[in-house]
């Protein structure tokens, strides 16, 4: 009987050694400081919309950080500060073992820069995200004009928000995004146009003609039909011979030449 109170003395106070201990740990880093502050942009080399320096000031707006105590320190407040710049996508933040902060910021990537007739041009981020065009960087993108409408844009909407849907900014997306899936495709077409009678037009890089594409209709096989006639072409000189490459007919393409 002795021996089993003995035994649960023993366990009961390494129990109470263990909770002591965590006590202990829990309040010295509580009542630790942040010491670092770590901002990372990922996929940005510097040339992109983001600037670590800008976003570093963002965080550090009141100039404490770096003296505010860990257990007054909140990862979401930085979140949600950061996710009011448009040009960021994700922002993940989290505290390190010696104090630190790290902040990891996705900014976002820009698949197609829209020009509306109103003179006014934003960006489409890869999942559809309207954003406003930076002062001070211009990616190289698809371009995109012509009769998109009176269309209110809000920041940082989608194309996928009932405002947009069934409209020529949603189908935007979709040629956007099926032409960077292809590899041929994202080299070759530079510019889409949507013509006031509500067909599409694209521009190729390579090629002195213009595709009449039409509507959003057949998407797929047009796409594919363009494809087989670039392959063949590419087997023969003649690439400047047309003025007009039509794929609105059924499964078929009609050449105009110059």
């Amino acid at each position: 009987m002795l021996k089993k109170l003995l035994s649960i003395s023993v366990v009961v106070l390494l129990i109470g050694g263990l909770l002591a201990l965590v006590g202990a740990s829990y309040m010295k880093r509580s009542n630790q400081k942040v010491n670092k502050l770590v901002v990372r942009v990922c996929g940005n080399d510097g040339t992109g919309f983001l600037k670590k320096e800008d976003l570093e000031k963002t965080i550090n707006t009141e100039g404490t950080l770096l003296n505010d105590r860990l257990a007054d320190f909140s990862e979401k407040s930085i979140e949600k500060k950061l996710n009011s710049n448009p040009y960021i996508d994700r922002v993940d933040c989290y505290l390190g073992l010696e104090g630190e902060v790290f902040v990891n910021v996705k900014e976002r990537i820009p698949v197609v820069r829209v020009y509306e007739k109103s003179n006014r041009s934003y960006y489409l981020d890869e999942n559809g995200t309207l954003f406003p065009i930076g002062k001070h960087y211009a990616p190289r993108v698809i371009i995109a004009n012509g009769y998109f409408g009176n269309l209110k844009q809000k920041q940082l909407n989608t194309v996928y928000d009932s405002a947009y849907f069934n409209t020529p900014l949603y189908d935007l997306f979709t040629l956007v995004s099926y032409i960077r899936k292809d590899t041929f495709l994202n080299a070759q077409i530079a510019q889409l146009y949507y013509n006031s009678i509500g067909e599409w037009e694209l521009v190729p890089e390579l090629g002195d003609h213009i595709i009449k594409f039409g509507s959003m209709a057949n998407m797929d096989q047009k796409f594919e039909n363009l494809r087989a006639f670039y392959q063949e072409l590419s087997l023969r000189s003649g690439w400047n011979d047309y003025q007009i490459i039509n794929l609105t007919f059924n499964n078929q393409i009609v050449c105009t030449k110059k």
